[in-house]
């Protein structure tokens, strides 16, 4: 069975906002759930191309599929680099203020012979 090219699309377009390896696990599920939903409106009676067609109207518009799998799926690494950002800064900041004052030359004043 093939996967027609609109469904390959709404796949691409759906996991576009996520990095490569994360797109390509949630891609293959979510292909995996169409054709559940294809499989589903086959038994209903109808044929293959308007299964596919009622699949990916069930499943909805794909920038909201999108920015919902990026916020599930990228989170959890932007708050990591957030964390890592905020830990460096804060060694940075704790070693500027670790460092001794430059020393500094004191000099005395020289007395002066009295005639």
């Amino acid at each position: 069975m093939v996967t027609p090219p609109a469904v390959q699309a709404y796949l691409r377009r759906a996991t576009r906002l996520l990095p490569p390896t994360a797109a390509r696990r949630v891609r293959a599920e979510l292909h995996g759930n169409l054709h559940q939903s294809m499989l589903d409106a086959r038994l209903r009676g109808l044929n293959e191309p308007d299964a596919w067609t009622a699949a990916l109207t069930e499943a909805g518009p794909a920038l909201p599929a999108a920015l919902h799998l990026a916020r599930t799926h990228t989170l959890g690494l932007a708050l990591r680099w957030l964390l890592a950002a905020g830990l460096l800064g804060g060694a940075a900041y704790a070693i500027q203020g670790t460092h001794p004052a430059a020393p500094t030359t004191t000099t005395t004043p020289t007395t002066q012979a009295q005639p």
